[in-house]
C-alpha cells in the first residue's frame, strides 16, 4: 500500500507556477545568462557509467553506450559479441553484473581534483533506462528493478558520487537522458512517458541532489512540447533549489539544439564556433563514451592532444567536457586516468591562461600556408597541430584573455626551434612585462613593424615541467573594441538585402563591400545601406583607449528569380539512389557503392538498409505554389547539401549530429528540380527537409509538394 501511495505522489504534476522571472517561452528563457561560475570553470569531466559497462564493448569507431539498442535492432557485430561471451542472457540480465565492487567515490573525487577539472557530469541514466539512483519511477515503468539500489550494486551511485565530490571544489552535475529506447511506456505513449516518467525523474533528481549541470539528452524522438521543455525550464529557474546556480544545455526536444535553452553542445565537431552564445564541446579520450575493451592505446588521444583541445575549446570561448567511462567494477581504466594527471599537471603550472579566461580579439594565429586545410585521417582537426603535413596550415598561437585584470596570454602548441616567436599585429605600451609560465622567467621582447618578437630561453626539460604546451603572459595588454553586428534585412519580396552595422554606444564602424580587410581608412558606417550583388561584408569597431575589434565578416546574398519548369505528366514522390560506401563515408562517398534506387515519398533515411554508415541522394522537383522568397531547411545527422535549379542554397555538410541549417531561393511559381544529397558516418543518423515561404508556416517537404 505504501509503495501505491509513493508512486501516485511520484506520478502527480504539480502545475507550475509562471509568475517569477521567467516565462515558458524561448524568447524568455533564452535571456537567462549562463552562471559565471560554468564560463569561469572551462574544463569538466563527463562520466558514461552503467550497465553498457558490463559488455563494455563496441567495434571501434562506434559508442559502446549504445551497445543495447545494437543489441535489439540490426547490428550483427554487437549481437556475435553478446552471443559468444553471455550466451542467451538478456541485457537486462547484465543488470547483475554490474557490481561496482570496486567504486571508490572519494578516489574518483580525488582523481577529478588532481586532473584541473572543475565540474563532473555523471551519466544518472542513459537511453537504455538504468538509474544510478534509487529511482521507483524506473520500476514501475519497466514492471521490475531497473536502478542501482535495486539490482546490481545495490547503492546510490550518484548520490554518493555527490556527496564525495563536494568535499572538493569541484562542482557535481548530472546527465539525464530524455527517453529510453525500448522502455514500454515510451513505446506505448510519448506524451504519457514524458508527463508521467520523465518529468517525475527530473524534478526528484534536481530537489534531491540539487546538481550544478543538468545535462539532457535524448531529446531528438519528440519535439519540446511533447517533453513540455519550456514548463520544466520555467520551474527550474524560478523555483527550483538550484534556480540561481544550474547550468542547463540546449538538448531540450527536436529542433532546439544550437537555437534555445542553456549552452550550446556540440559532440566530435571541434569546428563549430559560437561566438553569440556560450557552448561546450564534449568528446571520449577515444571515440566511444562508454568504456570500450575494443579500444587499444593507440585509440586515445596523447594527453597533448587533449590539452590542445582543451585550449582550443577555451580561445574560441567554450568549455571542453571531457568523456571517461569506468568499467562495471567501478573502476576508471588506468590510461584515463594517466591522461586527467597529466592535465592537471599542466593547469597547476598554466591554469591561469584557462580559468577566467574569455575569448580575446583573435583567438589564434596561423602559420604561412593554406588554411582551408582537412584533416585527411578523420581525426581532430588538432591533431594536425601537433604533427602537420607539409604544406598544410596550423595554429602556431592560441590567445586567451583575463578581462578583469588586463592581461593576454599567448599559448604555444610547439616550443619554436628559432628560440623566439613572433605574434602578429601585437603592439603592447613600452616596458610591458612578458613572461614564460613555465619557468616564471621575464622574457624580452621588441616591436618589429605591426609585430612583436618575444625572445625564448633556451629549452631545458629539468626547468619546463608538463610540455604540453607552452604560455606567454603579456600582462596589462588586450583590452579591445567588441566586434560588430552585420544585420542584413529582406522586405517582403525583396531579393536584395538591406544592410545594417551596430556597435556599442560611442564606437564607430568602418567596413569594406569587397571582402578586403577593412582599416580606419575605409568606408565610415553612417546609415543602413543596400548591395546590387551579393557580397562579403566587413567590418570593425573602433573605441577610444582600446585595441580595434576583430573583423567581423557576413556573405550577404542578392537573389535572380529563378524561371520555374515546363514539366509535363510529373508524378508525386521523388527518385533516390541509395549507397553503401565503404571507408570514412563523406559527401565524396556519395555515387560509390550504388545499394538500391527508387521511388520515395519524401526525403529522409527511411529507405536505409542498414543502420548506419550509408549515403543517398535524391532527385526530383518541388512544386512553388506562389511566386517568392522561399527558404529551404535541411536538418540532418551526418552531412547534408540542397541544391534548387542545380544551385546550392544549403550547405549542412560536415560530420556533425542532428544540425538544421537554411538557405534562401527566389523562385517563380511552378516546377523547380530540387537535389539533396546526404550521407551518415555513424553513430545516429537523420534527415528532414523543410521549405517556408516568406511569413508562412515551415513546412516538411512531403506529399502534394515532390515530384518526379
Amino acid at each position: 500500500m505504501k509503495k501505491l501511495l509513493l508512486a501516485a505522489i511520484l506520478l502527480t504534476r504539480v502545475a507550475p507556477s509562471y509568475s517569477q522571472l521567467y516565462q515558458p517561452n524561448w524568447e524568455s528563457l533564452d535571456k537567462r545568462p549562463t552562471p559565471q561560475w560554468f564560463q569561469d570553470a572551462k574544463f569538466g569531466i563527463f562520466i558514461h557509467w552503467g550497465v553498457y559497462s558490463v559488455p563494455g564493448w563496441s567495434s571501434k569507431g562506434n559508442y559502446a553506450e549504445w551497445y543495447q539498442q545494437g543489441l535489439q535492432t540490426t547490428d550483427t557485430a554487437r549481437q556475435r559479441f553478446h552471443k559468444a561471451k553471455f550466451g542467451d542472457r538478456s541485457y537486462y540480465d547484465l543488470a547483475n553484473d554490474f557490481k561496482a565492487e570496486l567504486y571508490n567515490p572519494d578516489e574518483w573525487a580525488k582523481l577529478f581534483e588532481q586532473s584541473g577539472a572543475k565540474y563532473i557530469v555523471l551519466t544518472s541514466k542513459h537511453h537504455d533506462g538504468f538509474c544510478l539512483w534509487p529511482s521507483l519511477s524506473a520500476n514501475l515503468t519497466w514492471g521490475f528493478p531497473w536502478n542501482s539500489k535495486d539490482i546490481g550494486p545495490r547503492r546510490d551511485l550518484l548520490g554518493d558520487l555527490f556527496k564525495a565530490v563536494r568535499k572538493t571544489p569541484v562542482h557535481a552535475g548530472m546527465y539525464f537522458s530524455l527517453y529510453e529506447w525500448f522502455n514500454p511506456l515510451w513505446k506505448q505513449d510519448k506524451a504519457k512517458y514524458a508527463r508521467e516518467h520523465a518529468w517525475p525523474q527530473m524534478k526528484a533528481l534536481i530537489n534531491t541532489y540539487q546538481p550544478d549541470v543538468f545535462w539532457t539528452d535524448g531529446d531528438w524522438e519528440a519535439p519540446p512540447e511533447t517533453w513540455k521543455s519550456q514548463e520544466f525550464l520555467t520551474w527550474l529557474y524560478n523555483e527550483s533549489p538550484v534556480k540561481d546556480k544550474v547550468v542547463v544545455n540546449d538538448r531540450w526536444g527536436e529542433g532546439v539544439r544550437f537555437k534555445h535553452a542553456g549552452i550550446y553542445t556540440p559532440e566530435y565537431q571541434p569546428d563549430l564556433d559560437f561566438e553569440d552564445h556560450y557552448w561546450e564541446e564534449s568528446r571520449g579520450m577515444g571515440y566511444s563514451y562508454g568504456y570500450n575493451r575494443e579500444e587499444d592505446a593507440w585509440d586515445y588521444n596523447s594527453a597533448r592532444s587533449l590539452i590542445l583541445q582543451l585550449i582550443d575549446k577555451v580561445s574560441r570561448g567554450g568549455n571542453f567536457l571531457l568523456d571517461i567511462g569506468p568499467d562495471e567494477h567501478g573502476k576508471i581504466p588506468p590510461i584515463m586516468q594517466e591522461r586527467l594527471l597529466q592535465m592537471g599537471e599542466w593547469l597547476k603550472i598554466n591554469g591561469e591562461a584557462i580559468y577566467g579566461t574569455s575569448r580575446w580579439k583573435e583567438h589564434s594565429q596561423w602559420s604561412e600556408g593554406n588554411r582551408n586545410y582537412k584533416d585527411r585521417s578523420g581525426d581532430m582537426l588538432l591533431k594536425i597541430t601537433i604533427d602537420p603535413d607539409p604544406g598544410y596550415a596550423v595554429k602556431e598561437v592560441f590567445y586567451t584573455y583575463n578581462a578583469t585584470a588586463n592581461d593576454l596570454y599567448a599559448i604555444l602548441p610547439k616550443y619554436p626551434d628559432a628560440g623566439k616567436i613572433v605574434l602578429k599585429n601585437c603592439n603592447p605600451p613600452a616596458g610591458t612585462v612578458i613572461s614564460f609560465l613555465s619557468t616564471g622567467e621575464k622574457l624580452g621582447w621588441r616591436q618589429q613593424g605591426a609585430d612583436i618578437v618575444i625572445e625564448l630561453p633556451e629549452y631545458n626539460p629539468n626547468k619546463i615541467k608538463a610540455p604540453y604546451a607552452y604560455v606567454l603572459k603579456i600582462a596589462g595588454y588586450g583590452r579591445f573594441a567588441a566586434k560588430p553586428v552585420i544585420r542584413g534585412s529582406y522586405d517582403k519580396g525583396a531579393t536584395r538585402p538591406m544592410i545594417s552595422l551596430l556597435a556599442a554606444g560611442g564606437d564607430v564602424i568602418y567596413y569594406t563591400t569587397d571582402g578586403s580587410e577593412p582599416t580606419t581608412s575605409s568606408a565610415k558606417y553612417m546609415q543602413p545601406f543596400s548591395i546590387d550583388q551579393t557580397s562579403m561584408i566587413r567590418a570593425i569597431a573602433v573605441r577610444a583607449g582600446s585595441l580595434p575589434s576583430a573583423v567581423a565578416g557576413e556573405k550577404l546574398r542578392t537573389y535572380d528569380w529563378k524561371k520555374a519548369l515546363n514539366l509535363v505528366g510529373a508524378k508525386q514522390g521523388i527518385g533516390y539512389k541509395y549507397y553503401e560506401p565503404t571507408g570514412h563515408i563523406s559527401m565524396r562517398s556519395i555515387g560509390e557503392g550504388l545499394k538500391a534506387e527508387g521511388n520515395a515519398d519524401e526525403i529522409s533515411v527511411a529507405k536505409k538498409q542498414r543502420v548506419d554508415k550509408f549515403a543517398f541522394e535524391f532527385t526530383g522537383y518541388v512544386r512553388i505554389p506562389a511566386d517568392g522568397i522561399y527558404t529551404f531547411f535541411t536538418r540532418s545527422d551526418d552531412g547534408s547539401k540542397l541544391f534548387i535549379d542545380d544551385e546550392e542554397v544549403v550547405n549542412n555538410d560536415g560530420d556533425h549530429g542532428a544540425e538544421e541549417k537554411e538557405g534562401k531561393a527566389a523562385l517563380k511559381k511552378g516546377y523547380h528540380k530540387i537535389n539533396v544529397l546526404y550521407f551518415d558516418s555513424g553513430g545516429g543518423n537523420e534527415l528532414k527537409v523543410f521549405l517556408q515561404a516568406e511569413g508562412g508556416v515551415k513546412k516538411e517537404l512531403g506529399a502534394g509538394m515532390l515530384f518526379r
